[in-house]
Parts: structure tokens; sequence; C-alpha cells
């Protein structure tokens, strides 16, 4: 078994499907599959699930030491409730509302990488044997997702030096700047799923592009910083540093701009940049809903942004 982190930011059809045959040869009720927090490995977070009930949460995380999941979590230890029908279902915390579950199953995946466990409404299905096929069947799971990991981390690099050479014919085909700013953003919006990108020099118009009903819409609006001082952008221009949020809390109110232009969003990705003469600005990016940035993306990302505002300014207003 490889020892690493696994960190993929979405299942795919592959993992759920072998998490629907893992289902099936155990004769569950639900199959959920959780995995660990890449950074501290204090939580899991559901990943995948196959469940006959419609009460499954969309979003699920338990931290080391809450309810079952997480006894197995901190223990690295598997868990058999063969009497669960004395406990409420919601107890398992993935569950919206209470179901007549019976029993219950949950094994640590290897290498800390997270949990696997099934329930079911019979009593005393999960029998000793069953804990041995369950913990066969993780080990093969694990072994899926290092795979899937793997291709969607070559897609990545492929798809990011098909970005760079796009970039690089923009650059020399493009000599106006409004249109070149539109085509940096059609490319980042085809290339990398940006959902809106927004590029802002001090006194100027801000540069807006977007992604609305699979239409690309650009737009400009006007940038006052006596105005527009509650948002990220601001804080970007007076700390003149890069910000990276991922996974904001919707309950929270976060705003690009400014009070009157606040967005969902569960990752964000600003870049200071500067000109010759100090004028200030930012490059901003924002992925579409549940979908981050990975490593590679941030670092390529940086480098263009740099070498988009260079560029810029050696375009012309007009033709």
């Amino acid at each position: 078994m490889k020892k690493k982190k696994l960190n993929l930011n979405k299942t795919t059809p592959r993992i759920n499907a072998f998490i629907e045959l893992i289902s099936n040869i155990m004769e569950a009720y639900t199959t959920c599959l959780f995995l660990a927090s890449e950074d501290d490995r204090e939580s899991v977070t559901l990943f995948s699930s196959y469940s006959l009930s419609n009460n499954i949460k969309k979003k699920c995380t338990i931290k080391k030491g809450e309810g079952i999941i997480g006894w197995v979590l901190r223990e690295q230890k598997s868990v058999v409730a063969t009497y669960f029908d004395k406990r409420d279902a919601t107890t398992l915390k993935f569950y919206d509302k209470n179901e007549e579950i019976k029993s219950f199953l949950a094994i640590p995946l290897p290498v800390k990488n997270g949990i696997l466990c099934v329930d079911s409404k019979k009593s005393y299905i999960f029998t000793e044997e069953k804990e041995k096929i369950l913990i066969q069947m993780s080990d093969i799971l694990v072994s899926i997702i290092y795979s899937e990991q793997e291709i969607i981390e070559k897609n990545i690099i492929n798809s990011l030096l098909s970005l760079s050479l796009d970039f690089d014919e923009i650059i020399i085909k493009t000599k106006i700047k409004k249109l070149f700013i539109k085509d940096f953003f059609y490319l980042l919006i085809n290339k990398l799923d940006l959902y809106i990108g927004i590029f802002l020099i001090e006194d100027e118009l801000i540069n807006i592009g977007y992604c609305q009903n699979k239409n690309i819409i650009f737009k400009n609006i006007i940038y006052d910083k006596e105005i527009d001082n509650s948002g990220f952008v601001n804080w970007i221009i007076n700390n003149n540093k890069e910000l990276f949020i991922e996974k904001t809390d919707k309950g929270n109110n976060f705003f690009v701009l400014n009070k009157n232009s606040k967005l969902e969003f569960d990752n964000f990705l600003g870049f200071p940049i500067n000109d010759k003469n100090n004028k200030k600005g930012v490059l901003l990016y924002i992925k579409k809903s549940n979908d981050i940035w990975t490593f590679k993306e941030k670092n390529t990302l940086k480098v263009l942004s740099n070498l988009f505002y260079k560029e810029y300014l050696s375009k012309k207003d007009h033709v």
C-alpha cells in the first residue's frame, strides 16, 4: 500500500461505482466514504456515498472523537455495532433524519486516510467475516483513489501546459487592451472552469469576466476605493499580498468588491499587481462551486497574472 495522502477534491464515477459495489456486497442500507482533512488529519469529510435513503447530508464533516466515526478516526480501530437500534441514526452525523438502523460497521482506511462505513436495517448482519471483506475492499478502494488521483494530476499538468501555450498565442495576436483582457478571461473560463475573473487597476474601470448559464459575459464597473473598502479587493490592494481562501462558510459575509457585491463561493484566489508608476491593482479568480484551486494551478496563475499585467501595459488602448 502506498504511504501517501489522498488529496482528491471531488469524487469520480469510478469511485462512486466501487462504493455502490461495496454496498451491494455488504448488503448495506448506506455506505459512506469519509476522507481525512489534508492538513492535520483532525477531521473527515463525506466524500462519496451510496444509500437507499433520501436523508443523507450533502455535506458532512466529523471531527476526531466526535461520535462513532470520530472515535474510529481517533483510535484507528474498527467498530461493529450489532445493536445500533438503541440509538438515533442522526448520531452518525451523516443522516438528516432518523432511520431504523440496526447494525453499523466502520473501519479506518490505510495510512489514516479516512473512514469507510456501512449500516443496515437488519440486526446482526455485520459478522467478523463481513468486517474482513470490508477491510479488503477498503484496500482496493484506496488503490482506485490513488489511480484516479494520478490521472487527474496528469490531466491538470496537460491542461496547464495547454493554457500556457494558448496564452503565449494571445500575447502575440491580441494588440488591444480590452480584447486582451477578454481573451485572457475567456481562456481561463474554458481551461480552468473559472467562474469569475476580475481585473482591476486603481482609477480605472473594473473588468469582470464570468460564466452565467454556460455563457461567458464581460462587463466594466467603476471602482471607488473610498466606497469599495469592505471587500477582498481592497484588502489585497492595502496589504499588497496575495489572498487565498477556500471552503468558505456561506453564512459568513464575504465581499469581493463591496457590501453590494456579495457572492457565495467555495474558493478565492487573488494577486496584487503593480506597474512602474506604482499604480496598484488586483487580479482575482473564483472557481465554480465546490471546486478548489490545486497547488499547481495556484502557482501557474501567479506567474500568468504577473505576465498578463506586464503584457497588458504594452497593449494599445484602441486601434
